[in-house]
């Protein structure tokens, strides 16, 4: 029986995907989970996995082309299949396709080399082999400043040579007149056009239905990070955590904890109601090449500072290369947005739809505060909630953001387990 192995949404956002390389061709046989494809999504290099045990009969979509989810993109002979094998004398009908179907599209340069979407771009732009790029990221994947590296040790190419100069090739410099210097006026730096990857296509859809449809408003709050600074530090020089705690995972733990208390925030908008989630999935949004990836951390509630710490480290590594499973991708329930790196003192996130909130923090720095009447320097930090005005109101939203200071006050509270 033969089994059509079909484009999978990879992620809440899919809606097509790109094949940029086959693992398998036609006659090889494959088990059931092994990897046939990659694919690249408006999101990152995902894997295709084979959803049964056969021999791959047909591929039918090669490797550069694009397929919308649930197109078909190989066939696969099942080898569970209770159907005999054609005899000799069977009709040729009834034999498997793998004789007739088309060969698959030959691999490209940029299908067989490990890279990042935006260095494929770049090095495209400039017509620069990837074959000649050094990768630096995880397992010599080529990133964009690979290829901008090599674009700066190149000369700028020829310009094209204008209808007008043509003419003249060839002709005595005596018999070409000369215009006055007055006439001659300097040609316009041509404007560079850029075409948006799949994945800034997709943010641009996603945040203009966002402002489009979802009524935002934001509230902010300082919170005083003194305690947390000196908690980080001691959880570093004890040595206890092989991946040590960050500022980042402490307030992933707090918000995690603060939702159990505030599930409004925890909840999306379906269809004139909303619906509040049973698990707390946190989303922590990346920056990469050309773009934001939000990777989820599932059940952050259920985890210890020291899991979460280590599960986010390995969703951050992950986006580095660009690949991830399919459920790291989906399934986020709450937002944390974290520019704090960048020494910003605070910004306002765009929800990521469906969800009814998304937190925006800045970085820590020493300001002064008022205690007791008087001025003393602190460490604090700065957050900016943003919601949906249909499920949340700022009473909400600022119980929320009390308990989140709360816990980061006296974060002692993260690190013990069973809150």
């Amino acid at each position: 029986m033969a089994v059509e192995i079909l484009m999978p949404r990879l992620s809440d956002t899919m809606e097509e995907g790109t094949i940029l390389r086959w693992l398998k061709q036609a006659g090889d046989h494959v088990d059931v989970g092994e990897v046939l494809a990659e694919v690249e999504t408006d999101k990152a290099d995902m894997e295709l996995e084979a959803s049964a045990s056969g021999t791959l009969a047909s591929i039918e979509v090669g490797v550069g082309e694009s397929a919308t989810v649930g197109t078909v993109l190989a066939r696969l002979n099942d080898e569970s299949s209770a159907d005999p094998e054609p005899t000799a004398g069977s009709s040729p009908n009834a034999r498997p396709e793998t004789h007739t179907a088309p060969p698959p599209a030959p691999a490209t340069p940029s299908g067989l080399i490990k890279s990042s979407p935006a260095a494929r771009q770049l090095a495209e732009e400039h017509r620069i082999p990837l074959s000649e790029v050094r990768g630096s990221g995880p397992g010599g994947r080529i990133v964009k400043e690979d290829v901008l590296a090599l674009v700066g040790d190149r000369p700028p190419e020829t310009a094209p040579v204008t209808a007008a100069r043509s003419a003249n090739v060839g002709t005595p410099a005596a018999a070409v007149p000369s215009a006055p210097r007055a006439s001659i006026e300097e040609p316009a730096a041509p404007a560079e056009r850029h075409e948006l990857s799949r994945m800034r296509r997709s943010i641009a859809r996603r945040m203009t239905q966002a402002f489009r449809d979802i009524p935002h408003f934001s509230v902010t709050m300082e919170i005083d990070m003194t305690e947390a600074v000196r908690l980080k530090a001691a959880l570093a020089a004890s040595e206890v955590y092989a991946t040590p705690p960050t500022y980042t995972h402490m307030i992933l733990r707090a918000c995690a904890l603060a939702l159990r208390h505030h599930p409004r925030l925890n909840s999306s908008f379906e269809d004139d109601a909303f619906v509040i989630h049973a698990d707390i999935n946190l989303g922590m949004a990346v920056a990469i090449d050309d773009g934001l990836i939000v990777p989820v951390l599932r059940h952050a509630d259920e985890r210890s500072l020291a899991a979460l710490a280590v599960e986010a480290r390995r969703l951050g590594e992950q986006a580095t290369q660009g690949r991830f499973a399919r459920e790291d991708l989906s399934g986020g329930t709450f937002t944390v947005s974290n520019l704090g790196m960048f020494s910003i003192d605070s910004f306002t996130a765009v929800i990521n739809p469906p969800q009814a909130a998304i937190l925006a923090v800045g970085a820590i720095k020493e300001r002064a505060v008022a205690r007791e009447g008087r001025l003393v320097a602190a460490k604090t930090m700065r957050v900016t909630l943003s919601c949906d005005h249909r499920i949340v109101d700022g009473a909400m939203a600022s119980r929320f953001l009390e308990e989140l200071a709360h816990l980061l006050e006296q974060p002692i509270v993260l690190v013990v387990d069973g809150r």
